[in-house]
């Protein structure tokens, strides 16, 4: 009989009335009418009832189904709450023995689960016996960890004590709590210790909802940890246990994890593809990589990978970041404009790049759009040249290339008339329209690599040597910034003007014009030959953050060696190397470790060979001008995979690429140390 009442729609079943979203329980009888004749042998009214038992059979029949909205990380454990109103429902029960009338729908008293908060859940289980009082408390950490109170939620869990003594799902959840706060505080070698814990190592042997949070916790805490094969081995043990849904999401998942893992850990044997569903996670991420520069190939490949592996979990449920491609090709780009300065240095070679690769792709058989280039050389407002090319139909714009261009960009109000790429950035910080993508040759990207393989060296204290300058300046502020931001000192800066004698600055930098000039008050004080002096830099010094250019390194270097310096190591910017003098032109620079890209580093990119025998021989500048023009090509369709998943990334000739929230393209350059006047690779 269902009945109708202010505030929702109520189903009596037996003698309790359920309100959906909130529970109402009414008192109907004594004991013997509440709990099963079968129970009243092991109890009496006095005496508590083992709550699992007490929800099974009483409060939870195996015929009804409640909904319940709860907050996220309870779903799992609603038991907790509802055991409680349970038992708050047995013990008003108990206190008389004649039995009472229904209380009427609007004399419930109500319990609603929504609004519950921490407090009531701890008070409750302060007047709670064990295990209830355990199992509120659980819940109320599940609630605080939601709302990253950390140290309230760790505060909760050291009330629980003697867990051995709890049910063995209690004992679980309390490991996984364990395990989730210390992740929450990027602690990951304590969550996986924590997720050691025999009962949850035994995974199997625990009920589906606490499988799904060991493997997901323990996947997490993998992936955190750098160890990305353990991690996508616990989703794919995962993926039986999930809906569709739920797998899509543990598709999308592994895809990330593998996406973002090493490129060796995925191709040596020691991989350890020991299962179908991993041999075939490997596999998908090889075909997608290999052939990573043209989305046609890509989706002609996972085709092919589909019509193999059709057992594969990603065969019926591509991950989202792969099925999109499809949406992107059909969508593309007919018609693209670039916008650059073609009578300049700088637009001619990042024009030449983008031609290599696009001509590369016709010659591979693959359709490309149509081309249209607007040239800005001589124009007083390009923006006047971007405008014209939207006017004239076409689907994308590649370009500008002038900052203070990209800046009047980013103050629109309105989104883009089309996807733009321009080629610089503008102001850091600044919110960009939609449809405003922004790629470039950032020194913030080399900088803070620089500062990053430092600090993984081992350096805390730098001295930083640039130009004199404003450009320059700012190259300085950055890397100091953001040295202080990783907790590193800067013990000592200076600057230089041009070449010529460094031996000035070298001194002051190292401050061996101070101990020059403690020298020259003691031989005023004592007698010439009783002096013998030998100058002394500071020892404080653990590295050298250097901008050069590379005749200016060439005598910077061999400076420091001259006043006894040479141990210092020096990391300096990509402009110390210009990728094309001789190995004896550059022995003075052996030692200097540097970012660069990987077009200028090395010749493994399939589409350099072809690009320098089009193209006349140039510099390291115009090279990496060049390999900006060519990934501005490469990146042209990947944009709105980048930006929903932000986790793509392409190996292009600039570097490594990827996308920031802000629509920026991030690069994550090549380390190199330059010995025998030969850059080699440093490994990553």
């Amino acid at each position: 009989m269902a009945t109708t009442a202010p505030g929702g729609i109520f189903k009596k079943v037996g003698d309790y009335i359920w309100k959906v979203g909130s529970i109402h329980a009414i008192r109907d009888g004594a004991c013997r009418d509440i709990i099963p004749c079968r129970l009243l042998a092991h109890t009496t009214c006095n005496k508590l009832l083992d709550p699992a038992s007490l929800w099974a059979t009483t409060v939870r029949p195996a015929h009804m189904r409640i909904t319940i909205p709860l907050p996220s990380r309870l779903k799992p454990h609603t038991n907790a709450l509802l055991t409680a109103l349970a038992l708050s429902v047995l013990l008003v029960s108990c206190s008389g023995t004649a039995p009472q009338p229904p209380v009427t729908p609007q004399e419930t008293p109500q319990l609603d689960i929504q609004t519950t908060t921490v407090e009531s859940l701890l008070q409750s289980a302060r007047s709670s016996a064990s295990p209830l009082a355990e199992q509120l408390r659980l819940d109320a950490v599940d609630m605080m960890l939601d709302a990253d109170a950390l140290d309230e939620a760790e505060a909760v869990l050291s009330e629980i004590r003697n867990t051995e003594n709890l049910p063995q799902a209690l004992q679980v959840r309390y490991a996984l709590s364990q395990a989730a706060l210390a992740l929450s505080r990027e602690e990951v070698a304590a969550a996986l210790q924590a997720l050691e814990n025999p009962l949850v190592a035994n995974v199997a042997a625990l009920e589906p909802v606490l499988q799904i949070d060991v493997r997901e916790l323990r996947a997490e805490s993998y992936y955190r940890a750098g160890e990305h094969i353990a991690a996508v081995r616990e989703r794919i043990q995962l993926a039986p246990l999930l809906n569709s849904d739920e797998l899509t999401t543990n598709n999308n998942a592994i895809w990330e994890i593998l996406s973002s893992a090493p490129a060796s850990s995925l191709s040596t044997p020691g991989s350890g593809a020991d299962s179908y569903e991993l041999r075939g996670w490997f596999e998908l991420m090889r075909l997608v990589s290999t052939n990573q520069y043209h989305i046609q190939a890509q989706m002609s490949a996972i085709d092919q990978w589909r019509n193999t592996w059709t057992q594969h979990s990603a065969s019926a449920q591509l991950p989202e970041a792969l099925s999109l491609l499809y949406d992107i090709w059909e969508n593309r780009p007919r018609e693209i404009a670039l916008v650059l300065p073609m009578q300049e240095p700088l637009g001619r070679a990042i024009s030449e790049g983008f031609l290599s690769a696009y001509y590369d792709a016709i010659a591979q058989g693959h359709d490309v759009p149509a081309v249209r280039i607007y040239d800005t050389s001589f124009s007083s407002d390009v923006l006047v040249s971007y405008d014209e090319a939207v006017e004239d139909g076409v689907d994308m714009v590649i370009g500008p290339l002038l900052k203070d261009a990209v800046r009047r960009m980013q103050q629109s109000s309105r989104p883009m008339p089309v996807p733009t790429l321009a080629l610089n950035y503008g102001d850091l910080g600044a919110v960009s329209p939609a449809g405003l993508y922004q790629f470039g040759l950032a020194p913030e990207d080399e900088i803070i690599q620089a500062a990053d393989t430092a600090w993984a060296a081992g350096h805390r204290n730098a001295a930083v040597l640039t130009p004199t300058g404003g450009d320059y300046q700012r190259i300085q502020d950055t890397f100091v910034n953001y040295w202080a931001e990783l907790g590193g000192r800067v013990v000592s800066m200076d600057s230089f003007v041009g070449s010529g004698d460094y031996s000035p600055v070298i001194e002051r930098i190292f401050s061996i014009d101070a101990s020059k000039t403690r020298a020259a008050q003691i031989r005023n004080l004592v007698p010439r030959e009783s002096i013998q002096f030998t100058p002394r830099r500071r020892q404080d010094v653990d590295f050298m953050f250097l901008l050069a250019n590379p005749a200016e390194g060439r005598q910077i270097k061999p400076t420091l060696t001259l006043h006894f310096a040479g141990d210092v190591p020096v990391y300096a910017m990509p402009s110390i190397y210009d990728g094309g003098s001789s190995a004896v032109t550059n022995r003075d620079l052996n030692g200097v470790i540097f970012n660069d890209a990987p077009w200028v580093l090395d010749d493994r990119d399939p589409l350099k060979r072809s690009a320098s025998s089009t193209w006349p021989a140039a510099s390291g500048p115009i090279q990496r001008l060049r390999a900006m023009g060519v990934d501005s090509y490469r990146l042209y369709l990947r944009l709105p995979q980048m930006e929903r998943f932000p986790y793509t990334r392409i190996v292009g000739a600039t570097g490594m690429l990827s996308m920031k929230p802000d629509g920026g393209i991030r690069r994550q350059l090549n380390n190199a140390v330059i010995v025998n006047g030969v850059a080699s690779a440093l490994p990553r």
